[in-house]
């Protein structure tokens, strides 16, 4: 079960990075997918996961990098996210 959505989730990741205007697919699926994958991981993933989201969809009100906000470094956060969540379900097994 946790392979496919990791796997789903890092396809919208990678479709976000190619098409910016992608950030309804990209909300919807992570929602979605990471639903079950938080199911499976310490409370404090589904936290940080939704701060994550939250940021993003405030991010529509910008059309660039903002001074303290970077749209990239938050996409590589999602990277991160996803790579600690991978560990810790490997962990788990």
């Amino acid at each position: 079960m946790s392979a496919p959505s990791t796997a789903a989730l890092q396809q919208t990741l990678a479709a976000l990075r190619e098409d910016p205007l992608a950030i309804d697919t990209f909300l919807l699926a992570w929602r979605r997918d990471a639903q079950a994958l938080c199911a499976q991981l310490p409370p404090r993933f589904d936290e940080v996961l939704q701060g994550l989201l939250t940021r993003l969809e405030s991010s529509r009100l910008f059309a660039g990098d903002a001074c303290a906000f970077s749209r990239d470094e938050l996409l590589d956060t999602f990277a991160l996210w996803l790579d600690k969540a991978e560990a810790r379900l490997a962990a788990q097994t």
